[in-house]
């Protein structure tokens, strides 16, 4: 990431606009929207704790755990714009077929991704971090343009901010 468009290679981005997103197009009222959010920030929160754990290098190590911990103040968010939108408490049901936390934002299956990061390098789960928190912030952009409600529209966009706040960690913690 460093360097900018002056280090730039020539590679693109690929595959289609709404890859990662399957669950996403069948959600379009903002309860299902925001049950598909708290449903991979649940996965996204496992697989940063998950992480946090098997790594050797407590700097790290510690990021990931931070990271951890801003899904679950996501999670805090969505579970009180839900309350807000349908009058009902406790977390945001998952939407149909698809179980809490199963998934990271994404897409990816969170126990195989679980299971690759195992042999990875810290590089190389850095850079899945980074598409999974660029996934995340694309989505929020998506979803905050997608509600009709100004007070919904304002909770994804500033999950938005939060995300690109993430990915800029993970972009400097890869750049180190």
């Amino acid at each position: 990431m460093e360097g900018g468009i002056d280090a730039w290679n020539g590679n693109v981005a690929g595959g289609a606009y709404d890859a990662g997103l399957a669950y996403f197009s069948r959600a379009s009222r903002p309860e299902e929207l925001i049950s598909l959010s708290f449903a991979l920030e649940e996965g996204n929160r496992v697989f940063y704790e998950g992480i946090s754990r098997d790594l050797k290098e407590e700097n790290a190590a510690s990021i990931f755990r931070a990271m951890g911990q801003a899904e679950e103040r996501h999670k805090e968010t969505l579970r009180e714009l839900h309350a807000r939108v349908t009058g009902k408490t406790g977390n945001p049901a998952p939407p149909e077929g698809m179980e809490a936390g199963g998934f990271l934002e994404g897409g990816a299956p969170l126990e195989e991704t679980l299971e690759w990061a195992k042999g990875k390098t810290l590089e190389e789960i850095l850079e899945l971090a980074i598409a999974m928190e660029a996934n995340a912030l694309d989505r929020y952009v998506k979803m905050g343009r997608a509600v009709a409600d100004e007070r919904s529209r304002e909770v994804f966009l500033a999950l938005s901010r939060e995300e690109q706040k993430h990915l800029e960690r993970m972009t400097s913690l890869l750049d180190r």
